[in-house]
């Protein structure tokens, strides 16, 4: 439009037509006043970020925005967008509505959207985009923020294992029922939580605090289980959210949250980011955080992993090992661990349902799951669906 009105310019001075010269002037003018109105639109802006610190994946996030004009001008509308990092994959993304900055009144819009994906996700700055009273001129913006952070967590995924008998000892005793019930022991006190006896009530630190807390207590077993998760680079088979992986670490919360609210003890040995085995939602919590960052980027094999836990777990304990890509130094380990009397609880995830990658054999080959069979280990078919789609 602008070429356009200086040709019609042009020619008016050629034809040495008046008319068509303040026609051609008067349609500059306009658009350098456009022009002007969109670039002060986007200009003396201040912004605030408000994102939830963490949530689960397939939560609704909200994400808040207050602009402040740190100018005395009439703004038209303008539409902000932010710069989400680009591993955070969404869905249902909402439009941010537009808005008018007005100075020295907060202002606030604001869009949602639905994580698919687990980790910890850092982002900063916006791009702002104004345009003029009539919408002839676009101008756009960057604008620096503070940091927001947000953790993705994993969403547990239900699934059944079959655990093995052992004799008292060890995971099965949390399947049986013989950990049910408040036990003896106090441990701790906790928040109160919907389905809790009002007889634990601890009344001094709920009077302490003005909270309602119980009384947790030790559940009297002997039951462990240690979860690991093939982590090795290039060990993730599939893209985006529909990946072994993802579908590894929402079995692995589903199961140990089960085995804590049975009173068992739940290792994820190398991930721990804390040692503290204090109420059992502190524990769901760790695991939360913990498993929330976990990558496929470890050197190590997962036998490699499996290997460290010899002479380091308690009698009677549980591995459960989840992995998608055959791996036979995990064998070796699973016979060193059967000599030691741990069981082995393969949790096999065919890598094939994910896109197999090329180079690589899948742990439900039959000739792999029998060399596990016959290094002392129970080996499990795990469902994919969940991940791949129904």
């Amino acid at each position: 439009m602008t070429i356009a009105s200086a040709f019609l310019a042009v020619v008016a001075i050629m034809l040495g037509s008046p008319a068509l010269f303040y026609m051609g002037t008067a349609l500059i003018a306009t658009i350098g006043a456009c022009r002007l109105q969109a670039w002060l639109s986007v200009k003396g802006l201040r912004f605030e970020r408000i994102a939830p610190a963490s949530v689960r994946v397939g939560d609704l996030v909200t994400v808040q925005i207050t602009v402040w004009s740190e100018r005395k001008i009439r703004r038209p509308l303008i539409e902000v967008r932010d710069n989400r990092p680009g591993r955070l994959l969404i869905a249902d993304l909402s439009p941010s509505l537009p808005i008018a900055a007005a100075y020295d009144i907060p202002i606030q819009t604001q869009y949602q959207f639905r994580p698919l994906k687990r980790g910890r996700f850092k982002w900063s700055g916006l791009t702002v985009e104004g345009t003029d009273a009539l919408g002839l001129v676009t101008q756009k913006k960057q604008y620096e923020t503070a940091p927001a952070e947000m953790t993705v967590l994993p969403r547990p995924i239900p699934v059944s294992v079959e655990l093995p008998a052992a004799a008292g000892w060890g995971i099965s005793e949390a399947e049986s029922g013989q950990t049910r019930g408040a036990g003896l022991e106090p441990r701790g006190v906790r928040n109160f939580v919907y389905g809790d006896s009002l007889r634990h009530v601890h009344w001094r630190s709920t009077a302490k605090t003005g909270q309602l807390l119980v009384k947790e207590f030790e559940a009297g077993t002997h039951a462990a289980a240690a979860f690991l998760i093939q982590r090795t680079v290039g060990t993730e088979v599939g893209t985006g959210a529909n990946t072994s992986l993802e579908l590894m670490c929402g079995h692995a919360v589903y199961l140990a949250e089960a085995f804590l609210r049975q009173g068992a003890r739940v290792e994820f040995p190398g991930l721990d980011s804390s040692t503290s085995h204090g109420s059992m939602h502190e524990r769901t919590r760790e695991i939360y955080e913990d498993l929330a960052g976990l990558q496929a980027d470890s050197q190590d094999s997962l036998g490699d992993h499996a290997g460290m836990l010899i002479g380091v777990l308690p009698p009677g304990s549980v591995v459960f090992a989840m992995i998608t890509v055959a791996d036979p130094s995990f064998v070796t380990a699973i016979s060193r661990l059967h000599a030691k009397g741990t069981s082995v609880v393969p949790l096999v995830y065919d890598s094939r349902a994910f896109g197999l990658k090329r180079g690589a054999s899948s742990a439900a080959d039959p000739e792999f799951m029998g060399a596990m069979r016959d290094a002392g280990a129970i080996p499990t078919m795990m469902p994919t669906e969940a991940a791949v789609g129904e």
